[in-house]
């Protein structure tokens, strides 16, 4: 919270309305409570200043058990009063659920209130239940129909921050989907998030070639969902990545060391931020298990590359300059070989070298006639064949060629100068 009243509580006051106590159980169940602070000396705190409010539900003055417990915080205090929507904070359910089954299982209730860390007020509030009864149609507010929405003035930031998608809302199960679930302010905070991978939302994109300047077998353009989000490499796996894997004896080494310019290029730590080549499908696949990942699909791929643009030539738009990516003749530094991974300007998702660098083995089988039979959900490609996919180009292939559509592909067991790959995880 933003700023703590530590001062005793002189006096308060209790205004109490019943707006959405319905039984049926399809409006938030709200209390609107009113109060007056004072500090030590008996003067409200600065306008703006805010405090952490309690409010405990017993079913006698006396008593000790609590039905419910709800924590409303940094509600705002302006000229020594605030308001807090009872209902809408964090609940903690003791004999009873929530707070309608507190008013239809009691006669009388009888509130108090704790400030911060300080002793509840008292005397505590006696609250009768008659009032239940009078009901206001909240559903309107609830955009997204998930239960909880953010009234219009709540102090309360435990309220729905998104009310627009029905799986975020205080207390939801944090989804590894970009969001925040559970309007904690945070993002993703319990998923296995893994250095260097960025989180790629699930979603549907037109997988293709749109501009009719790409071979046969990118077409034709057809609709894709990629269903569950997925964690994607944010680079292509480098050199040093690749040499711990040989170093554990879970891979073996690239069958070549040179580069397309540098006579030493794998094992010289002057390029150990450089991407690994000359490895081999199987190679590829064999250190993404080492890693706990795996290779992508060529649609999670194509989906991840294009960084929720739709319908473009690149991963950036439909220009392309020597500013964008690594590919031949562009005027870079590299003189038609490989850059540093990171080097360019990442695509929406924040992925590095979705075009240009080195070509990526895909896990797919190749077949030139499977866009046209292809499933809508996650396709995963031909069920054999005797080619593997590689999607992205490299740093020798001309500009006019890397549409982000483009697809070539290699026998799995053989490697090649310029070719390297990146990893998911799910």
């Amino acid at each position: 919270m933003r700023t703590k009243i530590a001062a005793a509580l002189m006096a308060f006051f209790l205004s109490v309305a019943f707006i959405g106590l319905s039984l049926g159980g399809s409006a938030p169940q709200l209390i609107n409570y009113q109060g007056r602070i004072t500090d030590a000396s008996g003067q409200p705190p600065a306008d703006g200043d805010t405090v952490d409010l309690t409010f405990t539900f017993y079913a006698s003055l006396a008593g000790d058990t609590a039905l419910l417990t709800v924590l409303q915080e940094d509600v705002v205090v302006t000229g020594g009063l605030y308001s807090a929507l009872i209902g809408s904070g964090t609940i903690t359910a003791g004999t009873e659920g929530n707070l309608a089954a507190v008013f239809q299982n009691h006669q009388d209730v009888w509130m108090g209130v704790k400030v911060g860390s300080d002793n509840e007020m008292t005397p505590r509030a006696r609250i009768t239940s008659a009032p239940y009864a009078l009901s206001v149609d909240l559903s309107g507010l609830d955009l997204d129909g998930d239960g909880h929405y953010k009234p219009g003035g709540s102090n309360t930031p435990d309220d729905d921050c998104n009310d627009l998608a029905a799986d975020v809302y205080p207390g939801a199960t944090d989804a590894c989907d970009g969001k925040d679930n559970d309007c904690d302010g945070v993002i993703d905070e319990d998923c296995p998030f893994h250095p260097d991978m960025v989180m790629v939302p699930a979603g549907c994109f037109e997988m293709g070639d749109h501009f009719n300047e790409g071979y046969g077998d990118q077409r034709p353009v057809h609709t894709v969902c990629v269903t569950s989000p997925f964690f994607m490499d944010a680079h292509e796996v480098t050199n040093s990545e690749y040499a711990s894997c040989v170093g554990a004896g879970a891979c073996t080494a690239p069958s070549d060391s040179s580069s397309n310019t540098r006579t030493v290029y794998y094992g010289d730590t002057a390029y150990d931020e450089y991407p690994v080549m000359h490895v081999s499908w199987n190679q590829a696949s064999e250190y993404c298990a080492w890693a706990d990942k795996r290779l992508p699909s060529e649609a999670e791929w194509e989906y991840a590359a294009r960084g929720g643009l739709e319908g473009k030539r690149f991963p950036w738009g439909d220009a392309i300059t020597g500013s964008d990516a690594n590919f031949q003749d562009s005027g870079d530094p590299w003189d038609n070989d490989t850059s540093p991974v990171k080097y360019y300007a990442p695509n929406g998702y924040g992925l590095y070298d979705m075009m240009g660098n080195v070509y990526e083995w895909v896990n797919d089988w190749h077949s030139s006639s499977y866009y046209g039979s292809s499933p809508v959900n996650d396709p995963p490609g031909p069920a054999s064949g005797s080619w593997r996919v590689l999607r992205g180009l490299s740093c020798m292939n001309h500009y006019l060629e890397y549409l982000v559509s483009y697809r070539s592909y290699a026998p799995p067991e053989l490697d090649f100068n310029g070719v390297g790959f990146r990893c998911v995880r799910d």
